[in-house]
């Protein structure tokens, strides 16, 4: 079975719309759902399966953003503490239980199209039945970028960040975090509401219950 890995991002956007034009064998599309993506992402999703008709698949997570926020860690030295917001020099678990996880459970065994851009190669792994259409093509971001504004399917929500990912995400830039302050005012006061019950804050150096400007500087943490 082929299956297009699909986040609804710019490289993966292009990947599937160039594979459907160049008559790829596509069995399923995935979008793996971390229940956190902006309105926006929803949105394209939308947009895209009624550009192609064919249903893109949402995986969920067993578990939800809050029950492992809340829950406790179960092994090593903080076995029995709250574990808040994901560590910034560790792999975010959150990303493992709700995208590596749910994807890796679904693809195993099948092949698995995934959208890394030319430029990005350095990403690219050798994991049995990973396939990766744009280095093959040598599409790098800008050719993805060029592609999907020819044929009017550009993500919306790159109008206002340079990259995407949950929203509460503690690795996320200061720009990512001025447009979360200054555009979705409910989810940045959510946000204070983890920084505030999370055992270790946001991340080191940032306090954002002190944030309350309209323009955001590593001065201004």
């Amino acid at each position: 079975m082929n299956i297009v890995s699909f986040s609804g991002g710019v490289d993966s956007t292009a990947m599937l719309f160039h594979m459907i034009e160049l008559d790829y064998k596509i069995d399923k599309i995935l979008f793996a759902d971390t229940l956190l993506e902006f309105p926006e992402v929803y949105d394209h999703i939308e947009n895209v399966e009624k550009r192609i008709n064919i249903e893109i698949i949402k995986l969920k997570p067993e578990k939800t953003w809050d029950d492992w926020f809340y829950g406790k860690y179960t092994r090593g030295k903080h076995k029995g503490q709250m574990r808040g917001f994901p560590l910034l020099l560790y792999p975010c678990w959150w990303s493992r239980e709700a995208k590596f996880i749910p994807l890796d459970k679904y693809c195993k065994g099948h092949n698995r199209h995934i959208g890394i851009s030319y430029d990005e190669q350095k990403r690219i792994t050798s994991n049995e039945g990973y396939i990766y259409p744009l280095y093959e093509w040598k599409w790098t971001k800008n050719n993805c970028i060029k592609f999907l504004k020819d044929i009017d399917m550009y993500p919306p929500i790159y109008k206002k960040f340079k990259r995407t990912g949950c929203w509460c995400c503690p690795k996320q830039s200061l720009d990512s975090l001025e447009t979360l302050y200054n555009e979705y005012p409910e989810l940045w006061e959510k946000l204070k509401q983890y920084e505030k019950d999370s055992p270790h804050g946001f991340r080191p150096n940032i306090n954002l219950s002190k944030c309350e400007i309209n323009t955001i500087t590593e001065e201004n943490w």
